[in-house]
């Protein structure tokens, strides 16, 4: 049998992508074995259970034999987490995180007075469910995986996360921070306060709550997930999300226009050819 690209891998959060990663991770034959370690010794205790992890590290010494370290907390705690690990680190170690906001983050770690091989990431992957108990790797395949390592990032740490990423299923796509902020700020971010403006216009009429068909319900998706999920990544990248709105607000000024004078369908045309291009697997 071939010897592992990986010999330890640690999982830190083993929430909903945390989870998804280690159960992938474990099945892809490349790392001999995932660590869980979480601020809620029940989570990773479950994410053994759930076939996530190993093993648990009771505490972060428990880190010191691993070649990468995935820090999968909330998106507010990923910056204070990578640095509260690094002292327990191999000098070695690799640390990346799975953060939906990128450049505050890449910044942080890299001032830090005690330095790590860090590498951002961010998978385009997910669902509504929340921990543990909702973590499926299926949910991974194929989706882009995006990282963002800038002039100080160590290019082998880049190249062996993007290993990782491919070993899960995914697609490594290497952008700048502040590119990846912008760009998500549009097609990931923005959908969600979309979601909540739709909630909360039909919320003017309580009756249209009951009434609405599948569209409606997936339009209301992702204003489910919890609010304290979403308003770090609301307040961390509010500069690229504010573009974002003013260029939606754009897009539906012109819609309420051609929509009062008869003359939709062009528009309608171009949206449903951008919609026919998104989801396609990125180089």
């Amino acid at each position: 049998m071939s010897r592992a690209r990986f010999d330890t891998v640690a999982i830190v959060g083993t929430g909903l992508i945390g989870g998804a990663l280690g159960m992938a991770l474990r099945a892809s034959g490349v790392v001999t074995r995932v660590l869980a370690y979480d601020a809620d010794p029940w989570a990773a205790r479950r994410a053994v259970e759930r076939g996530a992890a190993d093993a648990v590290a009771s505490d972060p010494r428990g880190l010191a034999a691993a070649q990468v370290v995935v820090v999968s907390t909330p998106l507010d705690r990923v910056a204070q987490t990578c640095l509260t690990l690094g002292p327990y680190l191999s000098p070695d170690a690799i640390v990346t995180d799975t953060g939906s906001v990128k450049a505050p983050v890449v910044r942080a770690v890299e001032r830090a007075p005690h330095p790590v091989r860090f590498v951002g990431g961010h998978p385009m992957a997910g669902t509504e469910g929340q921990g543990i108990e909702d973590a499926d790797p299926s949910f991974l395949q194929g989706r882009p995986y995006l990282l963002t390592p800038t002039g100080f990032t160590d290019r082998e740490a880049v190249a062996q996360v993007a290993d990782l990423v491919r070993a899960v299923g995914m697609v490594p796509v290497v952008m700048q921070p502040e590119v990846h902020d912008r760009l998500v700020a549009l097609a990931s971010h923005l959908p969600y306060l979309v979601s909540c403006a739709v909630l909360l216009a039909a919320a003017s009429e309580p009756e249209s709550l009951q009434v609405g068909g599948p569209t409606f319900r997936e339009m209301g998706r992702v204003a489910r997930n919890p609010v304290d999920l979403w308003e770090p990544i609301v307040e961390m990248n509010r500069d690229h999300l504010l573009h974002a709105l003013s260029s939606f607000r754009a897009a539906l000024d012109a819609l309420e226009r051609a929509v009062a004078e008869g003359r939709a369908r062009p528009l309608l045309e171009r949206a449903r050819e951008a919609a026919q291009r998104t989801g396609r697997q990125v180089p």
